[in-house]
């Protein structure tokens, strides 16, 4: 199931793309508010951070909600535990983030 949601993160992200909780849910069978979604997301941005790279699950995003169109709260909590988002702006992060993903795997 991890390397479903990896491989699918992967190519998302070299298409410079986004896509929701719900549709990488799908992929593997999982509801977007699902607690076994979220920790693959987080297993998978942790593996991603001990390899140098951006937190790959910045390519997903909340369908609906006050967060409609950005990560959820898990994400950015992952985010400061890991040390790499200290400031208060979470658009600027996400951005910051979301960017050096497409870059990066727009090129490997």
């Amino acid at each position: 199931m991890h390397e479903a949601i990896y491989e699918k993160l992967k190519e998302v992200a070299r298409a410079k793309k986004l896509i929701t909780y719900t549709d990488i849910g799908e992929k593997v069978g999982l509801r977007a508010n699902d607690p076994q979604l979220w920790q693959l997301l987080d297993k998978i941005n942790r593996q991603e951070h001990e390899q140098g790279r951006p937190l790959l699950s910045a390519v997903v995003v909340q369908k609906e909600g006050e967060s409609q169109g950005a990560p959820g709260e898990g994400f950015f909590k992952l985010a400061r535990e890991l040390g790499v988002f200290h400031g208060d702006n979470r658009y600027i992060f996400w951005v910051s983030e979301l960017n050096a993903v497409h870059n990066y795997w727009s090129s490997h």
